[in-house]
């Protein structure tokens, strides 16, 4: 008896800890992932926000196998500090089978001129 308790305590603690989604962080070097439908990325961006430069998803509106569920910003620097970088996690969940490409650009919002590109593939299994 005390072995079927055992057995089952084992399944639900593999059953919970399968059940949890695993979360890909690409960091600013990676730009290319393959994830199940279900599954949560979060793509890393260095940043300069306090300055009026920041990340865009450019194509957003044509974007169907993944849908952007947050971003948060991470920073080390003092608070108010200008100029100080920081770090932008753009979170995405993946939705449908397929691949597309996540265009983002670095810019003003009131200049509109990009100096930074970055193209990001996604392949939903």
């Amino acid at each position: 008896m005390k072995k079927f308790w055992l057995v089952c305590s084992l399944l639900l603690i593999l059953t919970g800890c399968s059940s949890q989604k695993k979360i890909v962080i690409l960091d600013r070097e990676i730009n290319e992932v393959t994830l199940k439908k279900g599954q949560s990325f979060e793509i890393e961006f260095l940043t300069n926000a306090s300055t009026g430069y920041w990340w865009q998803l450019t194509n957003e509106a044509e974007v169907t196998v993944v849908a952007p569920q947050d971003k948060r910003y991470e920073s080390n620097a003092p608070v108010g500090m200008v100029g100080a970088s920081s770090h932008l996690f753009w979170k995405f969940e993946a939705k449908e089978k397929g691949t597309q490409t996540l265009k983002f650009v670095y810019a003003r919002e009131d200049w509109g001129q990009a100096i930074r590109i970055r193209n990001v593939v996604v392949t939903v299994k």
